[in-house]
């Protein structure tokens, strides 16, 4: 699933390319690809979803020219789980001779969706709505449904062949990687407790989130291009925690709506649970915290105003391509 550490598991597999290669397993990256840093199957992936078979065919011919077994990854694979798109790619791994496991990782659906959140203000996207709204659009999809989720994959690849786990909060950052390294067969390449995981994706403080988004409604109400606003938020997360004080809050949503979420989802995370190839039970604790009551949009709005008045002609960071097309998948 994106935003459940995809990011540091795929570097941590081109960290670990070699030594996998050694143990016949392949995670290859094409020399040539249009979405960077967003797994090795992110071209794969996109090619599927636009139904260009043979692009799909000429992909799969590079992942699965070698013997062994080929591990593939790409956030988007995820939102394919509910369309033709992917039984026809689980029949063309078949057709080369290759069983399909399923692994996912998984965080609890509070949590993901402030992930999500967080990601669709910053990430490139034209999105700048509320995390209300985000929530409804999330619901309609069933994204946030990980039973069926699993569910529909098992019937593409069998049951006994969809792996998964959940992220806990505070958890060891080393688990999600050594779980699909464990999982892939690389047990004797999961990462020590001296050991350093590869770093990616790091997400800004939560309390500069909701500014950056208001920032960017205005920003797109005065008819700025994307990559205008790409700019002015990634000057904005640079230079924002200098000039003004970033509020302490862990979580966007109140309390109240935390617990909703988590209620919502009980049920089908127990189902989930029950399966054999689920590792880790969700958790259930909702935590509290007193600075993520204060209201959302007001504490926003000032400090907005505040770092509106205190910035100057700072030079502008330098902002990354971004992902288009892959990202649009993602948050559509």
């Amino acid at each position: 699933m994106p935003k459940c550490a995809t990011s540091t598991i795929q570097a941590a597999l081109v960290q670990q390319q070699d030594r996998l290669r050694h143990l016949g397993i392949a995670y290859d990256m094409p020399e040539v690809q249009s979405a960077q840093g967003q797994g090795n199957a992110a071209d794969l992936a996109i090619a599927a979803y636009r139904e260009r078979s043979q692009a799909v065919a000429e992909a799969l011919e590079f992942f699965t020219r070698g013997d062994g077994d080929v591990v593939l990854s790409a956030e988007s694979l995820s939102g394919l789980y509910k369309s033709a798109v992917a039984i026809r790619l689980v029949e063309a791994l078949r057709a080369r001779g290759f069983e399909v496991t399923v692994l996912a990782v998984l965080r609890r659906q509070d949590h993901w969706l402030e992930s999500d959140f967080k990601q669709h203000v910053k990430g490139g996207q034209k999105w700048s709505g509320s995390i209300a709204e985000l929530l409804e659009k999330r619901t309609e999809q069933d994204v946030l449904n990980y039973a069926l989720f699993t569910l529909y994959w098992g019937k593409y690849v069998g049951r006994d062949r969809v792996f998964s786990t959940v992220i806990l909060p505070g958890s060891d950052r080393r688990y999600p990687v050594n779980f699909v390294l464990e999982q892939i067969g690389a047990s004797s390449l999961c990462y020590g407790d001296d050991a350093a995981v590869p770093m990616s994706n790091v997400s800004p403080p939560t309390g500069l989130i909701e500014p950056a988004r208001l920032l960017k409604r205005e920003m797109q109400a005065a008819g700025c291009s994307l990559a205008q606003m790409d700019v002015a938020l990634d000057r904005f997360f640079a230079e924002a925690p200098g000039v003004v004080e970033v509020p302490k809050r862990r979580f966007l949503m109140p309390f109240t709506d935390r617990q909703q979420l988590v209620e919502r989802w009980k049920g089908s995370n127990r189902d989930l649970e029950r399966r054999a190839g689920h590792h880790l039970a969700f958790d259930v604790e909702v935590a509290h915290d007193p600075a993520s009551e204060i209201p959302l949009e007001d504490e926003a709005r000032a400090i907005l105003a505040a770092w509106k008045a205190a910035k100057g002609p700072a030079p502008t960071p330098e902002v990354r391509a971004r992902r288009g097309l892959l990202r649009r998948l993602l948050g559509r």
